[in-house]
């Protein structure tokens, strides 16, 4: 992983006409990189005659990219000072003690222009914090749920010129950020190999947890040499080049490929396979796809077009808190053709619930996506287990996967909540599954044997093969399920448009019925049907009978199995009736 993200940074430090070499560059972040911080306070001071420098106002100003070298901003600690005068503000007073004050009480001295503008701050200090305070509510009431950072600049001979056009500050911020990767190096001996590019050169030990915050030797169980924090470069040790390269990889993921499935973050790892110049066009490619946030569908899609020339690694992380990153799932080496596949199959089983009856006079199209599949699924553990086994193309266990949906659909059952849309939902899932060929066991399929089939099963095995359900019900006995769904339904509406109640779904029992509960089930509802003096499904029923009758009395599927089928054929019934003109 990290040396495909090192990999993307050299790119992208190629592609911006960088150089490795030149550290400030590289080393500065973008204080409104999400979009967050479009507002600078500049705190002016006016350079006099005798080389002191005079406070003037704080002004307001649009955030500019092409200013970034100028802020020389790098996030440094939440409760301290940053690298530099450049901070994110996000409470005026707080905001004063803790990053202006702090600064120079650290740094104060480091030269002469850093003393004289400590004398200026110290002087002015109770101007600068009362125009602090009002600026940032004028600042803030405009922006809403958005902020602003601060930053300063001198006014000189007419000019105004920012912290970053000082050589003082540059050198400082490049010093003093290499200085922290140093914190942790391997003594006595200058130089080791870096574990990522190979190479003997001086390393730093904690240099990746700068980086990545899911490294930290705060932990025992991250620390090699006997839990002993100054023999930790053993376990990842890294030299300046790389870290740089990491830095920029780090920063593309972070401002391009930081994207959403399923609900949860993750990053878009590419690995190239192939390094000769006249793929070029290829990274290219890549790099054009991705420059705004999309959502799943759109990005699979993007995905799937690319050659097999790279393949995919996908990080998902949590980083709600911003002091801690927790990687929850890491899917290595995924090819653009397996991407590819997903995205046909989805493409396939969605053509299928085009224009979908999901209530009276409400038609719509029911699409399978990955946050829609998370909502039937109890852990997020198992959730992101079923991820790594769709791009891996492994198995999923058939029966869990019933559970899932069964536990969702119950759970609406038991509040009479209407259930067709979800329903769909899960059903449009399971057939994602099985067009992928990842469940298991294997569904057995039933043979016909040459039998002869009457009208009434034509017509209902063409309603099968239309909407390429055949897979779905391979055996006789799910489809007798299925059709009893659809009658028992049926029987529902009849007693609630008499009654404006369904008492007989008590004997649904919750949909927990067994194999003996389904066999007592149907002559039920032909009797209730009979009662009410509706029966006007005497052709289905013989149709379920039929199909009682192949499935005999092996029923190789489980419970869950049984009251999907059966909540599904409840769901579509006036699709299959209509469809059957019944």
């Amino acid at each position: 992983m990290l040396e495909a993200i090192k990999k993307l940074g050299e790119i992208k430090i190629k592609k911006e006409g960088k150089d490795v070499e030149n550290r400030l560059s590289i080393l500065i972040q973008n204080p409104n990189q999400d979009g967050k911080y479009p507002k600078v306070l500049l705190a002016v001071f006016v350079k006099k005659d005798d080389g002191s420098y005079e406070y003037k106002e704080i002004r307001i100003e649009d955030f500019s990219l092409n200013k970034l070298e100028k802020y020389l901003y790098r996030r440094y600690s939440s409760n301290g000072p940053d690298f530099t005068l450049t901070s994110k503000i996000t409470e005026a007073e707080k905001f004063y003690n803790n990053k202006i004050k702090s600064w120079f009480r650290n740094y104060g001295n480091k030269n002469e222009l850093f003393t004289k503008l400590n004398n200026a701050f110290h002087q002015w200090e109770s101007e600068i914090r009362g125009d602090l305070e009002e600026k940032y509510k004028d600042a803030k009431a405009s922006l809403k749920k958005k902020g602003c950072f601060f930053t300063l600049a001198i006014e000189e001979k007419g000019q105004l010129r920012y912290i970053g056009d000082y050589d003082e500050f540059k050198k400082f911020f490049v010093d003093i950020v290499t200085e922290k990767y140093k914190e942790i190096e391997k003594e006595k001996q200058i130089y080791s190999i870096c574990s990522i590019c190979g190479r003997e050169k001086e390393v730093y030990g904690d240099a990746l947890s700068k980086v990545f915050k899911f490294y930290t030797l705060d932990k025992p169980g991250y620390i090699a040499g006997g839990f002993r924090k100054e023999n930790a470069w053993k376990n990842a040790p890294l030299c300046l080049d790389c870290i740089l390269k990491l830095e920029e990889g780090k920063k593309y993921l972070d401002e391009n490929l930081k994207k959403r499935l399923g609900g949860h973050e993750y990053y878009l790892i590419p690995k190239f396979m192939i390094e000769k110049e006249e793929n070029n066009q290829i990274i290219d490619t890549f790099f054009g796809k991705f420059p705004n946030p999309k959502d799943e569908e759109e990005i699979l899609e993007e995905l799937a077009n690319i050659q097999n020339i790279l393949t995919y690694n996908f990080l998902f992380f949590d980083s709600r808190n911003p002091q801690v990153f927790r990687i929850e799932l890491y899917i290595e080496d995924v090819l653009p053709s397996r991407v590819k596949e997903i995205d046909d199959k989805k493409k396939e089983i969605e053509k299928i619930f085009e224009n979908i009856k999901i209530k009276e006079d409400k038609y719509q199209n029911i699409k399978f996506s990955f946050r829609e599949l998370r909502k039937f699924v109890p852990s997020q553990k198992f959730y992101f287990e079923i991820l790594y086994k769709i791009f891996k193309n492994e198995n999923i266990n058939r029966e869990m996967i019933f559970s899932c949906f069964m536990e969702k659909i119950r759970e609406e059952f038991t509040k009479e909540n209407y259930l067709t849309p979800l329903v769909l939902q899960a059903f449009i899932s399971f057939l994602f599954f099985q067009k992928l060929n990842i469940l298991y066991p294997k569904t057995e399929y039933y043979e016909e044997g040459g039998e002869f089939m009457n009208e009434l099963e034509k017509s209902m095995e063409e309603f099968f093969n239309k909407y390429r359900y055949s897979d779905t019900f391979s055996q006789p006995i799910h489809k007798a399920i299925f059709l009893l769904g659809v009658l028992t339904q049926k029987l529902l509406d009849i007693q609630y448009a008499e009654r404006k109640t369904t008492p007989f779904r008590k004997y649904l029992k919750g949909l927990r019925m067994s194999k003996e509960d389904i066999i007592e089930l149907f002559p039920r509802v032909r009797n209730k049907l009979d009662e009410y003096g509706k029966n006007y499904y005497r052709n289905l029923e013989t149709l379920i009978s039929h199909y009682f009758c192949k499935a005999g009395r092996e029923w190789k599927i489980s419970l869950d199995e049984i009251n999907f089928y059966f909540v599904l054929g409840m769901s579509l019934a006036e699709k299959v009736l209509e469809d059957l003109r019944i």
